[in-house]
This record gives structure tokens, sequence and C-alpha cells, in this order.
């Protein structure tokens, strides 16, 4: 499947739920995670931009990715911890982000963009994203989705995945990006 497909299907409105295994790690070392990851047998998907807007909501989390003139109304619950936890989301696609966006933006508060360059790579039933976060630096983030193999089998692959790319030497991070965004912000005066 070409990665569009992979990350977006316009065709697809689906409200499923679904369920990930996420880490996510500061790390600077892309290339030698990429090398690591290939040899092992993932495959490379290949490079996106991306940018994801945050809104406000009362419950978990919602954000608009924009990727390829698509968009994708993702709404998920993630703790922020620093270890694999899962994240249980629902996406909702759209050819229009941008009036998607408008729409959302007259009634929710925006929280914060978020833009990063997303190298991409599969490796069994793990996404394996090697990010550039614009403001934030590069981190390796891993997926394993939980659908087709049970719980316990998806966090048995997520923990061999982060030994394969020698993750332990790397810093984990509990938080989301918008998080760590939001948090270099200066405080805002009130009038």
């Amino acid at each position: 499947m070409p990665l569009t497909s992979t990350l977006i299907d316009s065709r697809s409105h689906s409200m499923l739920l679904m369920r990930n295994i996420e880490s996510k790690f500061r790390c600077s070392g892309h290339d030698g995670v990429r090398v690591r990851a290939m040899a092992g047998g993932a495959t490379d998907q290949g490079i996106v931009d991306q940018r994801d807007v945050f809104f406000r909501v009362p419950q978990g989390r919602l954000k608009l990715r924009h990727v390829n003139g698509h968009g994708q109304l993702i709404a998920y619950v993630r703790d922020n911890v620093a270890e694999a936890r899962p994240s249980e989301y629902r996406i909702f696609t759209t050819g229009e982000p941008q009036a998607l966006e408008e729409v959302l933006g007259s009634a929710l508060t925006l929280v914060e963009t978020v833009q990063k360059r997303r190298h991409v790579l599969i490796h069994h039933h793990t996404r394996i994203h090697l990010d550039e976060v614009t403001g934030l630096g590069r981190f390796v983030e891993l997926e394993t989705v939980v659908g087709e193999i049970e719980d316990e089998d998806a966090r048995r692959e997520h923990g061999e995945l982060v030994r394969l790319l020698e993750l332990e030497a790397c810093e984990r991070v509990a938080m989301g990006y918008v998080d760590l965004l939001t948090r270099l912000q200066p405080p805002r005066l009130e009038d």
C-alpha cells in the first residue's frame, strides 16, 4: 500500500476505536536507528511533512492533522508516562482539512500547532517514526498497533523493537509534542 494510503485514506470515514502501544524517545541518531530497523526487516514508507493543530477539549485530546492536502481528525486518550503506554483513538478523514480547521476553530480553543517532518518505517505491527519537530528537535516514536495481535503480543513486539533499535540509550519522553511545546511558551499575563 502506498504511503499516502497508510497515512491518509480520504475514502474511509471509519470511527472504530483503535489502540496502540506507544513510546517516545528524544533521539538525535536517526541514521543509526534507521539502519538497525532496516537490517531488522523494517520497510521504508517514506517521508511526510505533517502539521497537527490541537484543540482544547473536555477529555482526552483532539488534533487535526494536515498531510498532503488531506486531513485526519484524531481524538485520543493517552497517559503522560515515560514508558510504553496504551493509546486509544478514533480517526475521521477529510479531503478538506482547512475548512474543518476553520469550523473547529470557531467553536474550540486552539492550543498549539505542531510542525514535523516524519520518516515512517514499518516493522511487523509497529510504525517507527523518525521525527524532526520544529522547535523541539529529533525524536523516535514507536506505535505498535493492537488489533491483528493481542495486547500482550503487541507489548512484546514493542519491547523487542526498543531493544533492536537500541533506544534504551535514549531519553524516554512522557509527554506529547504539543505538551513539550506548550511548556516552552512564556506564561500569559492576565489583563
